[in-house]
């Protein structure tokens, strides 16, 4: 049974239940531009050959040198199995 007050928690349950292996996810509103930019530096940096978590800490890292405040780039995080 699935509450709808679980916000955050409820969305991730259900995907892990539908057998996603891996899932990135803001907690926050992140304006489209900035996700958009950060998602091709983290694709970029997996297809290149680095593993999900450091793709996503390189995409990070490399966003803070554009966009000094963490609200653009701060709130993701990578959920493994």
């Amino acid at each position: 049974k699935i509450d709808g007050s679980e916000g955050v928690f409820g969305l991730q349950r259900a995907f892990k239940q539908a057998g996603t292996k891996s899932l990135i996810m803001s907690l926050w509103k992140v304006p489209d531009e900035e996700t958009a930019e950060l998602m091709v530096h983290f694709y970029s940096n997996y297809m290149s050959g680095m593993a999900k978590s450091q793709a996503l800490k390189e995409a990070q890292l490399t966003m803070k040198k554009k966009y000094n405040a963490p609200f653009s780039w701060g709130g993701f995080i990578l959920l493994e199995r």
